[in-house]
């Protein structure tokens, strides 16, 4: 067989039908995640998927999301529950059933009295708003049988104030005799708490400071409370609380679960107020101290636990924090912090800007560790969704961009359907955590809004290209139909998530195509030092061609696929290897 380059292309938004994939499942379960012909999944990298359950899906009619609601979705999820029907993926090329993620975080779901559970009481029981500690390891069940991979969030910053520890600890200090559950948190004693206990921060207004909450629930005693007196800061130079965290830690991952998602992770050691130094003590690393303990005390139980932690603080501190040998989430690639939206912001679009930022990132942390993992979205909890900086066809490349990016990039929930929320800081965060939109008007299984909620569109727009699940399952046009389509062609090419990549930035050098070439580099993988070209052509409106980087003979001139633009408009590779995007389009560029 001779040299060819085989090209398999996505275009967004286009009117070609869709390969169905029509497998029925069957009894079968996918054996456990270690086992061959299934190798994909020994990597932590892959397409991730963030749940806020409140919202999600309700099984039992309260109008609040719960974890029996999540395991009813999985067949949206991923579909793939035989190996039959995984293979079918691989065989067809086109599976359009489900989006066929490779993980989920489940945002907290531990007994807490507030609805964002952030507070957490008991961090080894369920809250009863979402199911029993048996609703979970069957869910963990259903999941392991389709490949799913589970992380659940874990708040180690602080507890809630109606902690059995919390209240033992007030007890202690308000007797005169602190004692063991006094150490879990930080006590001061005296007339007032640290008054130079404050950091600074500057907004469009200028720069103004800010003072730490402190409880005082005696007379001369203080407890902090960084973000509010109802989240007592839990004390990390405590060996006894670190004790007990060892052993909540093989609670969760004994039964099977996956890893976490570490909440505030440069909050431990701030050190009352985020400063990096105090007193000649580095805050930072403190922290990374404290995270390398946990990621070892984590990997005794599983050593191939996924560890994903927020780190909301500039790229270097981010990629300091790699050094715990955890992974951190890429705020950098957000649409509201950087890449992610400059790069489809204007007329034009600067792919050149996306190669460079996931080059030079995956660099930078692979220096701090060099098993470490890249971790983008484009939106989260805590943020405006992304629907709110992108109209609908840039929504359908920005979600291109993401999935086929190095890594493990995370898809927020209702992201992949344009949802919208309120966006701005005047609004409260319930707003960015809305009721996932199945269906329009509301069906059974869609939730009530959170608490707070202050956004009366709880449909998406259809004037911006946002419709339900069940609207744009049935549309081959529509932004949840492009998720899929990328993800299905990911699939064919998991190592695009975990492989060497080179930026073709220089040899290619126009401003809209995003392109570089990922290489299989792990030696226990079946395609061991397979090689494809990933490229993108971030121009919304012109086809754009280049020559492709390689000698390689191209197999035919003519890529299957569609553009926004014109869907008559396909693009093609000659004989002298010119390569022809329309706009807004996707390619991955097969090397042999």
């Amino acid at each position: 067989m001779r040299d060819e380059v085989k090209i398999l292309a996505i275009m967004l938004a286009t009117s070609l039908a869709l390969t169905t994939c029509d497998m029925a499942p069957t009894s079968t379960p996918i054996p456990s995640l270690s086992r061959a012909g299934d190798y994909a999944q020994a990597h932590n990298e892959g397409t991730w998927y963030q749940i806020f359950p409140w919202s999600f899906y309700d099984s039992n009619g309260d109008g609040i999301g719960d974890l029996n609601g999540i395991a009813q979705k999985l067949d949206y999820l991923n579909d793939s529950n035989t190996y039959a029907h995984r293979q079918a993926i691989l065989d067809h090329g086109e599976c359009n059933n489900s989006l066929h993620v490779d993980g989920l975080w489940l945002c907290p779901i531990m007994p807490s009295p507030s609805y964002h559970k952030y507070d957490t009481k008991n961090y080894v029981d369920i809250d009863p708003t979402f199911g029993t500690l048996d609703d979970f390891r069957i869910l963990l069940k259903k999941c392991h049988e389709r490949g799913i991979k589970l992380i659940i969030d874990f708040v180690m910053n602080h507890a809630s104030q109606d902690h059995e520890w919390f209240q033992k600890a007030l007890e202690e200090v308000r007797s005169g005799r602190p004692g063991r559950y006094a150490s879990y948190f930080n006590f001061y004693y005296g007339a007032t708490p640290p008054e130079n206990y404050k950091f600074k921060t500057a907004d469009s207004n200028g720069l103004y400071s800010y003072y730490k909450w402190w409880g005082h629930p005696a007379e001369n005693v203080w407890y902090e409370g960084s973000f509010w007196t109802g989240m007592p800061d839990l004390n990390w130079d405590s060996q006894a609380l670190r004790d007990e965290f060892k052993e909540i830690v093989k609670f969760w991952l004994g039964m099977g679960l996956d890893g976490f998602r570490l909440d505030a992770t440069s909050w431990p050691y701030n050190y009352r107020g985020m400063e990096r130094f105090w007193d000649g003590v580095n805050g930072d690393e403190k922290n990374i101290e404290l995270w390398t303990w946990f990621n070892e005390i984590c990997k005794e139980v599983n050593p191939n636990v996924f560890l994903v932690g927020e780190c909301w603080e500039g790229e270097d501190t981010i990629a300091n924090y790699y050094r715990s040998g955890m992974d951190y989430f890429g705020f950098q690639f957000s649409t509201q912090n950087g890449a992610g939206g400059s790069v489809l912001w204007g007329a034009k679009g600067n792919g050149q800007d996306w190669v460079s930022a996931n080059y030079y990132w995956n660099r930078k942390i692979k220096m701090r560790n060099p098993n470490a993992i890249s971790v983008p979205f484009l939106s989260n909890h805590d943020q405006d969704r992304s629907a709110h900086f992108f109209m609908a066809d840039e929504r359908k490349m920005g979600g291109s961009l993401l999935l086929l990016a190095p890594g493990a990039p995370f898809i927020y929930y209702g992201e992949e359907i344009g949802q919208t929320s309120g966006a701005g800081f005047e609004y409260p965060d319930s707003n960015r955590r809305g009721p996932m939109v199945w269906t329009w008007p509301k069906s059974a299984g869609m939730t009530e809004p959170p608490p707070e909620w202050t956004w009366s569109e709880q449909a998406p727009n259809p004037e911006n290209g946002g419709l339900s699940v069940d609207d744009q399952l049935k549309d081959e046009n529509s932004l949840l139909r492009v998720y899929i389509r990328a993800n299905n062609l990911k699939k064919k090419y998991p190592f695009i998530a975990w492989g060497d990549i080179e930026s073709l930035n220089n040899q290619i050098n126009i401003k809209e195509i995003a392109a570089y070439r990922v290489i299989d580099n792990d030696p226990k993988s079946p395609t061991v030092g397979k090689r494809v070209v990933v490229a993108h052509n971030t121009n919304y409106a012109y086809d754009i061609g280049f020559s492709l980087p390689t000698g390689k003979v191209p197999l035919n001139n003519e890529l299957p696929g569609y553009s926004v633009r014109n869907p008559n408009w396909k693009p093609t590779i000659s004989d002298t290897h010119w390569v022809s995007l329309p706009p807004y389009s996707s390619a991955i560029i097969e090397e042999e």
